[in-house]
């Protein structure tokens, strides 16, 4: 089973897609803050994805956090969401991929089979 790190600073999108990953079979570790994600990471060396708010309200953006985890030897692949239209213009590492908010079940899952 798939250890996903879920991180985002809604409490409501949270637990939603928490729920989704879990009703899939996936191990959830949630986070509400890049910092807070950022210790989880430290002492999760199972997690195999990353997917993250690209907004969070405080500290770093989504991407700068994942740039932080990969630095410290977190090597896996990251989900980006974010109500935006677009990706954002720069940032997106080739480890890294969008998803526009909102989003079904489907969509996540497909994200993370062919992403992570």
């Amino acid at each position: 089973m798939k250890t996903v790190l879920l991180v985002d600073d809604n409490r409501d999108v949270l637990e939603v897609t928490a729920f989704m990953l879990e009703d899939a079979g996936y191990e959830v570790v949630a986070a509400s803050s890049s910092e807070q994600a950022l210790q989880v990471a430290s002492v999760r060396p199972d997690i195999g994805v990353i997917v993250t708010d690209l907004n969070l309200k405080q500290g770093m953006t989504g991407i700068e956090m994942g740039m932080a985890m990969h630095e410290e030897g977190l090597i896996c692949p990251m989900i980006v969401m974010s109500g935006d239209c677009e990706p954002p213009e720069k940032g997106l590492r080739s480890w890294m991929t969008y998803l526009p908010k909102p989003f079904d079940r489907k969509t996540l899952l497909a994200a993370i089979t062919e992403y992570a």
